[in-house]
C-alpha cells in the first residue's frame, strides 16, 4: 500500500459502533464519510469511517467532550472549537462553517 492510498478501500464489510437513538444529524460539507450525531440528551457524536481490523471496516462516533473541552460556536453553520480528534484512527480536523477541514 502507498502512502496516498485510503485504508478504508481495503474494507470487504462495515460495522457500525454506533450509539443509536440520535435526534439529528448534521452532514459536514465535502465530505461523505463524516457527520456529527446530536442526541436527546445532549450528547455530540463525530460519526466517521473510523479503520479497518482484517478487512472489516469500523464505523465509529467518539464523543465531544462539550462539558470542558469542545464547545459549539454556531449551530447554523456549524462550527466547533477546537479541532476534533479520534482516538482511534488519528482522524484530525476542524468544523467551521459547515465543513469538515482536515488539520
Amino acid at each position: 500500500m502507498t502512502a496516498t492510498e485510503d485504508p478504508r478501500r481495503q474494507a470487504t464489510e462495515w460495522v457500525e459502533l454506533v450509539e443509536p437513538g440520535w435526534s439529528r444529524v448534521i452532514t459536514l460539507v465535502g465530505s461523505n464519510t463524516k457527520n456529527i450525531r446530536v442526541y436527546p440528551d445532549g450528547t455530540w457524536r463525530f460519526w466517521h469511517l473510523c479503520k479497518v481490523v482484517d478487512g472489516t471496516g469500523i464505523i465509529c462516533a467518539p464523543a465531544l467532550r462539550l462539558d470542558g473541552g469542545h464547545r459549539v460556536v454556531t449551530e447554523d453553520p456549524l462550527t466547533i472549537d477546537p479541532s476534533i480528534l479520534c482516538p482511534d484512527c488519528g482522524a484530525h480536523g476542524f468544523v467551521r462553517d459547515g465543513r469538515w477541514v482536515p488539520a
